[in-house]
């Protein structure tokens, strides 16, 4: 089905009466949904937006909900959260930026984050500090540079200083402050994610009874039985016995019920 195809679809659906009576807010990123009617309707539009969403968006309804529930947590737009998504890993990823905003505006802290870089090459890091709202004092102490393994953000390369300092706010955050981003992920996390295979491949693995009944008969001498008539070899009777003798044999080890 054409992406056209399911946007119209998705238009035809949408209750334009529900999603017209939301709210205008200058407090809650814009928006002020009355239910969750309005902004299930709400994340149809944004599913036929076109151009005003990114491409991973555009016809999935589902997938806008969720972006526009975690907007309403977040008390931000959600075309401008969407815009800072991303599809990674058949997931919703967001920009680092995005996350480091949301940290500053959630986060139980006064005034914001204050950092402090060290170090130079790959022992270059951040050490961070902040005040909670308790009165605390929070201090942390970035990674290096040089162990932080998935770089995929041009600005590693263009300005390492800043994109490290977006990764150390991140760690900071979910080390301090975990309930904040709780289950969100920055586009560099999920791809250091990459499914992989972690069976050791040292581990023996498991034969069942009919393979090891087959390596048995490849393993036997193919000695060729004498008709006891004839005195000639029976074609094709070598293998047959042979397979019958480790069947037997499987049998009479295995233990009885």
């Amino acid at each position: 089905m054409s992406e056209a195809t399911i946007e119209e679809r998705i238009a035809a659906r949408t209750d334009l009466v529900v999603a017209g009576a939301t709210a205008v807010s200058a407090e809650v990123g814009g928006l002020s949904f009355k239910d969750m009617g309005q902004v299930m309707e709400f994340a149809k539009l944004m599913a036929v937006a076109g151009q005003a969403v990114p491409k991973h968006l555009r016809g999935q309804p589902g997938a806008c909900l969720a972006v526009a529930l975690q907007s309403l947590n977040w008390r931000m737009d959600p075309f401008a959260v969407a815009n800072k998504s991303y599809s990674v890993n058949d997931r919703i990823a967001y920009e680092a930026q995005l996350i480091h905003a949301v940290i500053e505006q959630r986060a139980p802290i006064k005034g914001r984050i204050k950092g402090k870089i060290e170090g130079e090459g790959a022992k270059r890091r951040w050490r961070l500090w902040c005040e909670t709202d308790d009165g605390d004092r929070v201090d942390y102490e970035g990674p290096e540079i040089g162990t932080i393994k998935t770089k995929n953000s041009p600005l590693w390369t263009a300005d390492p200083d800043q994109q490290l300092w977006y990764y150390s706010v991140r760690a900071m955050c979910r080390r301090h402050f975990p309930d904040v981003i709780l289950g969100v992920y920055e586009k560099d996390e999920i791809q250091s994610e990459a499914m992989r295979d972690v069976t050791p491949s040292d581990r023996p693995s498991r034969i069942n009874l009919a393979q090891r009944i087959s390596q048995s008969s490849e393993d036997m001498p193919k000695t060729a039985p004498i008709s006891p008539d004839s005195g000639e070899v029976v074609e094709g009777q070598a293998e047959v016995t042979a397979s019958n003798d480790a069947i037997s044999d499987a049998a009479f080890r295995a233990p009885k019920r």
